[in-house]
């Protein structure tokens, strides 16, 4: 269980100068956690201390073979980053679509890799029960010399999602200069760092996030990282001559999920009627207001509640976190 943070007051700046994700420079190196697979108190203890866990060849290897597989199909196929069968990833100079990583094309990918019983086993242990997913995940095609993510807290974008864990997978061997992910080691303490007095991302201030506590490692495929909630992190920049193949995902309890897949039936100006495939869910009314975080245009852009009703259109497919009879966050549909 993910242990909330100390109340901290909200971050309202709004003359602050935004963290830049060039300026990080880690000096530390991940701590490998493979030996504490099997004692979950520990695993849970290092988690909560530092704020990630990091595993070296956990993942079934034909899992990640037939995943790596099918993202360098869909770079070369849907849109020209690699040559058909370059298992290296060479770039061939194209540019990559911004807004591309939860195209359908890369539907089902995820699903199948979380789903190798030798991968539930790994999630198992890390989540100390029963794993699902949560339907959100983020294909990543990354070029050379391409924008970078901002640093971020995942927990902030994603009110209302309980027990759950971040999952970051390399397909392709990501050494230092392809761009791997780096995390702010032990940051996980202080509660949300974004930026309330901005709009958009809310971005981080540039002065809140310890320097010395960023660390990343080589990374290689097989390998997985677990990010805290509460972690500030982000991608590297790639400077390589190679695309970075990896995906992020979530997984939650499934003995009491809290996130679904739902497509729209109606709305109201407060309520949203879905329906999911899942059998424990089926056609449910939820309640929608202020607090509830809406973003089903673009999961990266908070809609105005004020708005709802107009820009959720029956039909829409969202990903949806329940907390009794409200909707306490409506995303943009992912397809893991």
């Amino acid at each position: 269980m993910n242990a909330p943070p100390k109340i901290f007051p909200p971050i309202d700046r709004p003359d602050a100068t935004n963290l830049d994700t060039l300026s990080i420079d880690p000096k530390r190196k991940f701590e490998v956690c493979n030996d504490l697979l099997d004692d979950h108190d520990a695993l849970e203890a290092f988690y909560e201390k530092n704020g990630y866990l990091f595993f070296r060849n956990v993942l079934d290897p034909d899992s990640v073979k037939e995943a790596r597989e099918a993202m360098l199909a869909v770079a070369a196929d849907e849109f020209g980053l690699v040559e058909k069968g370059d298992e290296t990833a060479k770039w061939t100079g194209k540019a990559y679509p911004p807004g591309s990583e939860e195209k359908p094309c890369f539907s089902g990918i995820s699903k199948r890799l979380v789903s190798y019983p030798r991968n539930q086993e790994v999630l198992a242990k890390i989540l100390g029960e029963e794993p699902s997913m949560v339907p959100i995940v983020q294909y990543r095609l990354y070029p050379p010399n391409g924008p970078v993510t901002m640093v971020h807290q995942d927990g902030f974008y994603s009110p209302g999602i309980h027990d759950y864990k971040p999952l970051w997978i390399p397909l392709t061997p990501c050494p230092r200069e392809v761009g791997g992910l780096t995390i702010a080691v032990g940051q996980n303490h202080k509660g949300y760092f974004h930026n309330l007095g901005k709009g958009g991302n809310f971005p981080i201030p540039d002065d809140v996030i310890d320097p010395d506590s960023w660390a990343t490692v080589d990374f290689e495929p097989g390998d997985l990282l677990v990010v805290h909630p509460y972690s500030p992190h982000a991608g590297l920049p790639n400077t390589s001559d190679r695309l970075r193949v990896t995906f992020d995902t979530r997984v939650q309890s499934a003995r009491n999920p809290t996130t679904f897949a739902a497509t729209v039936n109606s709305v109201t100006s407060d309520s949203i009627t879905l329906t999911s495939e899942d059998e424990n869910v089926g056609t449910v009314t939820l309640s929608v207001d202020p607090s509830t975080y809406i973003r089903v245009r673009d999961p990266g852009q908070k809609e105005k509640f004020e708005e709802f009703a107009d820009v959720t259109k029956p039909g829409m497919d969202l990903c949806v976190v329940r907390e009794g009879d409200r909707a306490a966050m409506l995303r943009m549909g992912s397809r893991p």
